[in-house]
């Protein structure tokens, strides 16, 4: 184990029965407005935690052909348990991919484990120059599109190792309350990790018989999950019948310039949520938002792809983030205020100048 310290500073309602949107969490005065917007800036900001950051670059899963899954670990000051997020890099990313947001929850006192996927890192994706064949082929690899939620399910199991025994580590995270977070391949790793079931139609090579759902993939240790730019159904990885089973709260986050793979309109991603089962599921969606807005290298020293949003994008995101993770993980209410277009209205900015959020 390669051990790195570093310090930081760091709606609308959805009707179950018909399309009925009413407003969500609207203030009864403008001193309530006034202190939200207090509230929601809190939490898009840094916390008051420093963190210090552990790498294990060389993890590999035995039971899985010695499976590369190397990790970080952003962990809280102090000496309580804090809550865990385990967070997935979109396709051709990095454990570095989201680090600035992991960064920020952690000062927040949640400990996040950023996982790498080196069969659909970075790596890859530049091989050979072919950047769009290579996305494409990592997106519908078996091992891939099957393997990233196991990574999740392995992750969680070395946690468990390191809160038994492993100094700086031993005691300091809360097992029993975990998320997933991810962007874009990412969010279909946590999509996947709370219930939601892969199809087989569109991977290489075939898994037997072909076509239908593969089960056997969530992982009953997640109580909820963040997905930033989730997938509509189609190719490459869902079915409208894959969200059926999604069965613990989700905050999908994306917006209207988010560009699914392959061409298609952003609005494809709204069809997470309305093929979901009724029962604490957010959208959050932000006005001209695309899609590296929700992913932030910032502060690891790596280049991620450029942005023209992202710095107006991420306030908003980075809030309904820890908003929805608070009401989830630890049950404080005033979470649930800033999780509603009042509550994150106060934080857009520049392009990003609109949001909507719909619960159901």
């Amino acid at each position: 184990m390669r051990l790195g310290l570093a310090l930081f500073r760091v709606h609308r309602r959805f009707s179950a029965v018909v399309a009925l949107v009413l407003p969500l969490g609207a203030p009864a005065s403008a001193a309530d407005s006034a202190e939200l917007a207090a509230t929601a800036v809190r939490y898009a900001a840094d916390g008051p935690l420093a963190a210090s950051l552990l790498d294990f670059p060389d993890l590999r899963d035995a039971a899985r052909s010695d499976r590369a899954v190397p990790m970080k670990l952003f962990l809280p000051g102090g000496t309580t348990a804090a809550p865990l997020v385990v967070l997935s890099h979109g396709a051709g990313g990095s454990r570095d991919a989201n680090f600035a947001q992991a960064r920020h929850l952690a000062s927040h006192g949640y400990a996040v484990l950023a996982l790498g996927h080196p069969g659909s890192g970075t790596a890859r994706l530049l091989a050979g120059g072919r950047y769009l064949e290579n996305l494409r082929d990592m997106t519908r690899d078996a091992s891939e599109v099957l393997g990233r939620p196991r990574d999740v399910s392995f992750a969680i199991d070395q946690a468990t190792q390191w809160n038994a025994s492993t100094p700086q580590i031993q005691g300091r995270l809360d097992l029993t309350r975990l998320a997933v977070m991810g962007h874009s391949f990412g969010a279909y790793t946590a999509l996947v990790a709370c219930g939601a079931r892969p199809a087989r139609d569109w991977l290489v090579p075939t898994i037997a018989p072909g076509s239908g759902l593969v089960d056997g993939l969530a992982d009953v240790r997640v109580k909820a999950c963040v997905a930033l730019s989730p997938q509509g159904p189609g190719a490459p990885f869902f079915t409208e019948a894959s969200y059926t089973t999604l069965d613990r709260p989700v905050l999908g986050i994306s917006g209207s310039a988010d560009q699914p793979q392959g061409g298609g309109s952003p609005r494809e991603r709204r069809r997470a949520f309305e093929l979901a089962p009724v029962g604490a599921q957010w959208l959050v969606w932000l006005a001209n938002a695309e899609h590296s807005a929700f992913s932030d290298p910032s502060g690891s020293g790596r280049r991620g792809l450029p942005s023209a949003t992202r710095a107006d994008a991420q306030p908003a995101t980075r809030a309904a983030t820890l908003a929805f993770l608070d009401l989830q993980l630890r049950g404080r209410a005033e979470a649930a205020d800033v999780l509603t277009e009042t509550g994150l209205r106060p934080l857009l900015r520049g392009r990003v100048d609109a949001v909507e959020v719909l619960k159901k």
